[in-house]
């Protein structure tokens, strides 16, 4: 008689996503990884063996919340000390790189994987819950040797099917003055572009309706291999830098209708004509780009380490208007770095008032430990300043908004139906990026007919707020 013996119950994960995009991108790397190791994810982290917090690091603000997360999962442990916890990301990198971050921020983690460890986190964990080692993913699959070819692997998406970040590459070679990313992720390093095509092509045929396309820098794709001058293709015809060959190539392997392409991320010092004709050119990509501008006035530009000046600005975004019909533009702003003046942050107030931009995020200068900012000798801003500048400029740009949203009305476009809530449609047009950064569209579900979440609905702008919109169906 053969005794059979009990199979050992497959070990339980969670998951707590923290920071931005780029994060989730690889949070969905880790959920994929987990599953196909044979773990099984649960929502509640008290139910799990495991929890994994996947962490920001780039501003203080940041890791205090990271260390607020590890530290109440800790204490909510029970006597059989679980979740364990494993904290991932930003955070775990920007402790070990400079002195000047608190220890204590990751004290209630069990174990620290960086980014070296993630394509061997599945063992980690197993070693954690004391089950034998893992031979690998499921179905003989081999674990990828390192965090570059980590990021081809399957993903789990996070939130709605019907959208998604693909990442074209990892860290920054800018190293402006006064960013922790190039200290924590390390110098860019471009994807190639047939995994990147291969992975849009997956997310499109698993039901994704809108890619956004995400890098510290998106415009700087692949420099590293090819720095200007470039090559034109096969020796023939104009030079093209190489994110512009790589949104040709994308569109060429998408459906001719049905899907968005959202650009975030680029830096205005490698944005230049050719890269804004392919932009312009297809429907397909959504008339909208973020540019993060940080400052206008140049001296503040130069001692941030931006790499352009006053005028660039101005001429870039004559260009992206005269050229991108109906574009809308979002960027971020800087306030309180060492050196502006009062007459410094005039000028840029001034900017905000124009309505040169539709979509603003502004922060506060935070002064993280080895970067060149910390080191300058200019006059620091009060913190308390900063803050006020900060609420100024943002209410400034309140006014800027309403205007430019009412100039909107009338306007037909599509819209990304994602949420109904009653008798009205929530959701977005291709001018709104996604998470609610640039506020929502409202749609009554009685004049949008049958549609589903997800679906692309054609509708004509009826009217406006602050940051939303209302609309109605095309017949």
């Amino acid at each position: 008689m053969t005794r059979r013996h009990p199979q050992p119950q497959a070990p339980l994960f969670s998951l707590v996503n923290l920071g931005c995009p780029k994060n989730t991108v690889d949070s969905e790397g880790l959920l994929a990884g987990m599953a196909l190791a044979g773990f099984v994810l649960v929502e509640d982290p008290m139910e799990a063996d495991v929890c994994i917090v996947n962490t920001c690091g780039f501003l203080e603000d940041s890791r205090r919340e990271a260390q607020s997360v590890l530290d109440e999962l800790a204490a909510a442990r029970g006597s059989a000390g679980r979740p364990l916890i494993v904290a991932t990301g930003c955070a775990v990198e920007r402790l070990g790189g400079e002195p000047g971050i608190d220890a204590g921020i990751l004290a209630s983690a069990d174990v620290r994987a960086g980014f070296a460890d993630y394509p061997r986190l599945p063992e980690i964990c197993r070693g954690l819950v004391r089950a034998r080692a893992a031979r690998g993913y499921a179905g003989g699959r081999a674990l990828p040797r390192t965090y570059r070819e980590w990021l081809g692997r399957p993903r789990m998406l996070i939130g709605p099917p019907w959208r998604a970040y693909l990442k074209l590459g990892e860290g920054c070679s800018n190293c402006c003055a006064y960013c922790a990313i190039p200290l924590i992720r390390g110098r860019r390093t471009s994807r190639p572009a047939g995994d990147i095509l291969a992975e849009a092509r997956q997310l499109v045929a698993g039901g994704v309706r809108e890619i956004t396309l995400i890098a510290q820098d998106t415009t700087a794709w692949g420099l590293d291999a090819m720095p200007p001058p470039y090559a034109a293709e096969g020796g023939k015809g104009p030079a093209y830098p190489p994110f512009a060959v790589l949104l040709k190539r994308l569109l060429e392997e998408l459906p001719e209708r049905g899907v968005w392409v959202r650009v975030l991320y680029a830096h205005p010092r490698h944005l230049d004509e050719k890269i804004l004709d392919v932009l312009a050119s297809d429907p397909r990509i959504c008339p909208y780009l973020d540019l993060p501008l940080q400052h206008v006035n140049d001296r503040m530009l130069r001692l941030m380490g931006r790499g352009y000046e006053r005028a660039r600005v101005d001429r870039l975004l004559g260009e992206l208007r005269g050229r991108w019909p109906g574009l809308a533009l979002r960027s971020t702003f800087i306030v309180g770095h060492p050196g502006e003046t009062e007459a410094v942050y005039g000028e840029l107030l001034r900017f905000v008032q124009s309505g040169a931009i539709d979509h603003l995020g502004v922060f506060s200068w935070s002064p993280e430990p080895g970067t060149r900012s910390v080191a300058l000798k200019e006059r620091r801003v009060p913190h308390e300043v900063a803050e006020e500048r900060r609420r100024e400029l943002m209410a400034a740009q309140k006014t800027v908004s309403r205007r430019l949203l009412r100039a909107r009305v009338g306007r037909d476009t599509e819209f990304l139906a994602e949420e109904r809530r009653g008798d009205v449609w929530y959701g977005r047009t291709p001018w709104q990026a996604p998470d609610g950064i640039d506020g929502l569209t409202r749609l009554a579900a009685e004049s949008a007919g049958r549609v589903k979440a997800g679906n692309l609905v054609p509708v004509r702008i009826t009217g406006a707020a602050t940051y939303d919109l209302q609309a109605e169906r095309r017949r």
